[in-house]
């Protein structure tokens, strides 16, 4: 007979690895922001490898991506399909040796499949309206190439685009803008 899991021992904390969280505070403060910004009209992935969007067959250099990821991935709602890829950055240890090395890497990879890269800093968590802006460009940016290369038909089911990422309407940008300001100050 086996123990039971309760009378086994755990090994000493000197012996095992210990768990991190997966988000640092500031990029935990700014998918909070992402999603108060969206209002769950999009799915937001935090680090997904880049193995896990790719296809291996689709991609030289398997080597090249399969222990790299991307911050974050945002996809239409409905069928997945991912719209906007985000380097976060901020004053992370890990960060800023992997940034530049890296950067040029993400880029290439993306712009091959029209998924639009943004570069995100910290501070811009206290600038909505940049953010905003940011983010519309590139969703829009990504619309405008599925017009031109559209995504294989087997791997998507057919849904009509989304024009806008934002929850609000152009009309209301503003007062908006200021409550998500308001409300990812108040996360941190």
């Amino acid at each position: 007979m086996q123990p039971s899991s309760a009378n086994t021992s755990l090994p000493s904390p000197e012996t095992s690895p210990t768990p991190y969280p997966l988000l640092s505070s500031d990029e935990a403060l700014f998918h909070a922001c992402l999603e108060n910004l969206t209002a769950q009209r999009c799915h937001i992935q935090c680090k997904p490898r880049l193995l896990e969007i790719l296809h291996p067959e689709n991609v030289a250099g398997f080597l090249k991506i399969c222990q790299r990821h991307i911050d974050f991935l945002i996809y239409r709602k409905g069928d997945w399909l991912p719209m906007v890829a985000i380097e976060f950055e901020d004053d992370s240890p890990g960060k800023a040796s992997r940034k530049t090395r890296d950067r040029q890497l993400v880029n290439d990879i993306f712009s091959t499949f029209g998924i639009p890269v943004m570069q995100v800093h910290a501070k811009d968590i206290n600038h909505m309206d940049t953010l905003v802006h940011k983010l519309s460009a590139a969703w829009q940016q990504r619309n405008a190439n599925l017009e031109i290369m559209p995504p294989p038909s087997e791997e998507c089911a057919p849904t009509p685009p989304t024009t806008t990422l934002l929850a609000a309407s152009s009309s209301s940008s503003a007062k908006t803008t200021h409550l998500n300001a308001a409300a990812c100050s108040a996360i941190s």
